[in-house]
This record gives C-alpha cells, sequence and structure tokens, in this order.
C-alpha cells in the first residue's frame, strides 16, 4: 500500500522521511495545488496532444540535452538511462521549463511554445510551473527538517533546471496498444531528480518496484499528487532513500481508455556538487556514489532515451528489480 502524507501536519517531516526510507514513493494531501491551474493545463494538454501529428512535430527541440519541446511516441526509450536497451517507448510528451530560468546552459534552454495550435498551453503551464515551484520549496524545506541539513536542500535549488513533462499515453481504435516483446508505455527507469512530483489521472498503469523487488500497481486517490526520490536524494542518503524504479505498462496489461500525466522534475542547481552526506555513510555502510555536480549527472542521463545509447551514469536501482 502506498503511504499518504498529509503536508500540512505537524509530523509530515518525520512522515515524508519514514515512506523515502520504506518505499521512496508517496501520495500527499494538504499540497495546496490551485485545482483550476491544473484543469486549465489539462485542458491546454488536451488540445495540444489532439492536434494533428506533423503539427506536433515543429515543436521538437533539435537539441536532445535540451529537454524541451515535443516529444514523439516511440521518440525515447527510457531504460537506456540505466544502461538496458529495450524497444522505444509508447508515450508522447511536451516538455518545458519556467522562463525565468532560461540560461546560457543547454540543460535550461527556452521552450519552444505551440501557440499556433495550443494558445492557452504557454500561459496554463506558467501559472502550473509556478505552482509546483512552490510547492517543490514546501517539500524541500521538509526534507531539511527531516534530514537536519541546515537548509541545504531550499538554499541549493533557487535556479536548478526544474522541467515539467506533460505526457499523454493514447491506444488504437480498440482500446489497447500493439506492444513488442519488452516494449513499454515508459520503460523502467529512475528519476534523475532531488524529486518527483507527479500529477496523474487515477487509472491503472503506473507501477512502481516494491521492497520485495516485485512490480506495484499504483492508482492515485482523487485530488492527491504522487512524490518519488530520484537519484539526487538517493545518493545524498547513500541509498537510506531509494530511488523510486517506475515504469508505465502498455494496454493490453489493464490500462484504461486513456492516460494522462504530468510529471515535475525538481533538482537543486546545476553547479551543486551531490556526494553521499557523512551521516550516511560509515564503515558498515561506505559511500556508494562518487561526488558529482547536478549539470554533469543530468548530462550523463538526459541524451541517453533519446539517442538509445547506454548512460554511462550512476545507477541508483542496482539489484533492486527481482528476476
Amino acid at each position: 500500500m502506498i503511504p499518504t502524507v498529509d503536508l500540512t501536519a505537524s509530523t509530515a517531516a518525520e512522515e515524508l522521511a519514514d515512506a523515502f526510507e520504506q518505499l521512496g514513493f508517496v501520495q500527499v494531501v494538504g499540497h495546496h495545488l490551485n485545482a483550476r491551474a491544473s484543469n486549465r493545463l489539462r485542458a491546454a494538454c488536451d488540445t495540444f496532444f489532439a492536434a494533428p501529428e506533423e503539427a506536433k512535430r515543429r515543436y521538437v527541440h533539435p537539441d536532445p540535452m535540451a529537454n524541451r519541446g515535443y516529444r514523439a511516441k516511440g521518440a525515447e526509450a527510457l531504460s537506456y538511462s540505466l544502461g538496458e536497451a529495450s524497444p522505444p517507448d509508447l508515450f508522447e510528451s511536451f516538455n518545458c521549463g519556467p522562463g525565468a530560468r532560461v540560461t546560457d546552459s543547454p540543460l535550461q534552454q527556452r521552450t519552444p511554445w505551440p501557440n499556433t495550435i495550443a494558445p492557452d498551453f504557454h500561459g496554463a503551464a506558467e501559472h502550473y510551473l509556478i505552482e509546483m515551484e512552490q510547492l517543490s520549496h514546501r517539500i524541500d524545506s521538509l526534507i531539511d527538517s527531516a534530514l537536519d541539513t541546515d537548509r541545504k536542500f531550499t538554499r541549493s535549488s533557487n535556479h536548478g533546471p526544474d522541467t515539467m513533462a506533460c505526457i499523454n499515453y493514447t491506444p488504437g481504435p480498440d482500446g489497447t496498444e500493439v506492444a513488442e516483446d519488452g516494449q513499454q508505455r515508459m520503460g523502467a527507469h529512475s528519476d534523475y531528480t532531488t524529486f518527483t512530483i507527479l500529477n496523474a489521472d487515477p487509472v491503472p498503469g503506473l507501477q512502481i518496484v516494491g521492497s520485495d523487488g516485485q512490480w506495484v500497481d499504483v492508482i492515485p486517490d482523487p485530488d492527491a499528487l504522487l512524490v518519488n526520490v530520484g537519484d539526487v536524494l538517493a545518493m545524498y542518503t547513500n541509498d537510506v532513500w531509494s530511488s523510486t524504479l517506475h515504469r508505465v505498462v502498455p494496454m493490453a496489461a489493464g490500462s484504461a481508455a486513456y492516460r494522462r500525466s504530468i510529471a515535475y522534475f525538481h533538482y537543486p542547481n546545476l553547479e551543486v556538487t551531490v556526494a553521499p552526506l557523512d551521516r550516511f555513510v560509515s564503515d558498515d555502510r561506505p559511500a556508494r556514489y562518487e561526488a558529482v555536480t547536478v549539470a554533469d549527472h543530468l548530462r550523463s542521463k538526459l541524451t541517453a532515451p533519446k539517442t538509445q545509447e547506454p548512460s554511462t551514469g550512476a545507477s541508483t536501482v542496482a539489484g533492486r528489480l527481482e528476476p
């Protein structure tokens, strides 16, 4: 069972820490996400994804490092981020980032907004991004409290490469998908983030690996958000908080007529160096990760699913999945 944490509770930091240590995954309520902002973005996403494929492809960003713009079905295979080969994934997405955080780094480029085919997309996304920035800082603060890190997380994430992915899974006319052997709607992977905030339709499809190494179905409660540990938190805690290995399975495996999700990927600033904190390193538990900047970790991960060449970056999920 997925634990639920009320972010307004006085015990939220402790409960969040317990959930991250036990599963690396939690459902949150009391998040204060504006329902109108969420509904507006969902409507804008629906407008964009309903457009002809040729029109959507005009908003493909040419730089795979940018993580911005349209990604067509079959354009990525996320298992490559873990160094594992697989057929291309069966999802399409539009990735964007806050306009205020655009820099000269290839990891924080401008978004090619699809204003001609989805006129409200830009405005709706920017509004939602502000909501997510505020929520991510609340969660950063709870993590600082849980880990007693003297505001390390809240101080180091004010201009990071935060990214939002609006993701669409559409089946064939008969409600199923044709999938090759080993093909998923979204292949098994960990997120490269501090944590990810997921606003997903309450339908089947998402699965995570539980503490027993088996896949577990996740269907969020209405109005709840899902939060999962990413690589950055796993590296900081030396795997005491495990990054969440997750995937989305094809229609034939039991999903609903369609599925949409909005994922907000939250990071420290690019120049921050990530390494196991001293409190999580001992003779019995030596450091499992070498120090790496957020920028270098992202570079090692982002292009692999798009080029479909195995990533050389650190994996935080080794040995987690039972055969």
